[in-house]
């Protein structure tokens, strides 16, 4: 309540200065000297069900929850240049008694953003380096829920979008994941996970976005323990869904919902579902 509150104050001071509609501001979109953004996004992954190896859904007799809340920090430098920082925060729970849940700070670290050709303002780049500081991440099987591999993440990311007319666009995504493992990590070796993403968003007016979006996310593995092979698509996972974003102060506050659902994936993966809430405050000279 007392961030709500914060937003609000500070929207009364500089709602009047804002120059542009914040749907202009996309992902692949940098600002400009002075200018930044502060996005924080809580998503609740649950799932009862994984996927077998024909690909059908089965029962896994228990329900897990894992809630991610990502807070990004970016500042423009100049138009071709941002730089910021993440803070990721998890927390998973199991529906057995006997599993304790786990609460902690999985990444943190600095990031740069930079648009490589001046003519192509709608393609960038973006690096971002995660340091995991949980204790014990991977937790004890049976006892401790699983939160996440412990490995420190450098992730880059190429962003484009097309705008199609006034009232839709294209906006596209490919990710390289690539995660250096701890030395308490159930992965034998660093492993790269590619992540492709696809939205195409529709803007009613000035102020609501209605989008939808696909994306492909394997995990590319190699073990050394004489048992799995190395694999170029050891295990992936596809998921869709439906969002929409409104500003509730134009110019500057925008809140977003996302619902998408896990509908194919490798063995053993998950066949869950998220729900998840957005909000973005951007400041500009």
């Amino acid at each position: 309540m007392r961030i709500i509150l914060f937003l609000f104050l500070m929207a009364a001071l500089f709602v009047g200065s804002a120059q542009d509609n914040l749907q202009n501001y996309t992902p692949s979109i940098l600002f400009d000297n002075g200018d930044w953004e502060y996005k924080s996004f809580q998503n609740l992954y649950t799932q009862t069900k994984s996927f077998d190896s024909g690909g059908s859904k089965k029962d896994n007799g228990r329900r897990e929850n894992f809630f991610t809340s990502i807070n990004q920090f970016l500042y423009g430098v100049n138009d071709q240049i941002n730089v910021g920082f993440d803070v990721w925060i998890k927390h998973a729970s199991h529906s057995a008694d006997t599993i304790s849940s786990q609460t902690a700070l999985t990444g943190f670290g600095p990031k740069i953003k930079i648009a490589p050709i001046k003519s192509l303002p709608r393609l960038s780049l973006q690096s971002t380096l995660l340091f995991n500081l949980a204790d014990n991440p991977e937790g004890n099987f049976g006892e401790i829920q699983f939160l996440e591999t412990d490995a420190t993440l450098w992730l880059n990311q190429v962003f484009f979008d097309l705008p199609l007319n006034d009232k839709s666009q294209l906006f596209f995504q490919q990710a390289f994941w690539y995660r250096f493992v701890g030395d308490g990590s159930f992965a034998e070796n660093n492993f790269l996970q590619t992540q492709t993403s696809v939205f195409y968003s529709y803007f009613p007016t000035s102020r609501w976005t209605i989008y939808g979006m696909t994306e492909y996310f394997p995990t590319h593995y190699d073990s050394n323990d004489g048992v799995q092979k190395a694999s170029a698509f050891f295990s992936y996972f596809v998921q869709s869904g439906i969002g929409t974003k409104y500003q509730l102060v134009p110019n500057f506050i925008e809140l977003e919902f996302l619902y998408t659902n896990f509908w194919l994936g490798s063995e053993g993966a998950g066949a869950g579902e998220t729900i998840n809430l957005g909000i973005r405050v951007i400041r500009q000279k």
